[in-house]
């Protein structure tokens, strides 16, 4: 199958979207038919209201991560038990880094560090399944 925007040759059949451009396969039955722009990127991506921010969830996890809030952006991602689990850990290893004048940070930013990059990961994961299937992965 050939993209309709682009005429890049699609060889898997179950794509919703070119891999090379982003153009919804499923919206044109027309080659000739543009549309709308209200859902594209500067790059001419085709993005479903269901697409998670990577800036988002960065944001969330960094701000919110400083005041032991980093399971956030995994929550904003839909990841409840994984994000509502590391807000645990986090808030408890904070309340230890407060209670021994600093000394927990040796653990608290290992984890602040692999909950930044990990929320980034699974950002990526969530897109990228969403873009294949059409639908959120968990």
């Amino acid at each position: 199958m050939d993209c309709t925007k682009c005429g890049f040759d699609i060889k898997e059949e179950d794509t919703q979207f070119c891999p090379k451009c982003g153009t919804s396969l499923n919206d044109f039955a027309n080659p000739n038919t543009e549309k709308p722009a209200s859902n594209t990127t500067p790059s001419g991506f085709q993005r479903t209201p269901e697409w998670k921010s990577e800036g988002t969830t960065l944001v969330l996890t960094i701000v919110l991560g400083l005041f032991g809030f980093g399971g956030i952006g995994h929550l904003y991602l839909g990841q409840l038990g994984k994000g509502i689990g590391i807000l645990i850990v986090g808030i408890i290893l904070l309340i230890v880094a407060i209670f021994t004048y600093g000394i927990g940070l040796v653990i608290l930013i290992p984890f602040a560090i692999w909950v930044i990059f990990d929320a980034r990961k699974q950002c990526r994961k969530y897109n990228d399944v969403l873009e294949k299937t059409g639908k959120a992965p968990w």
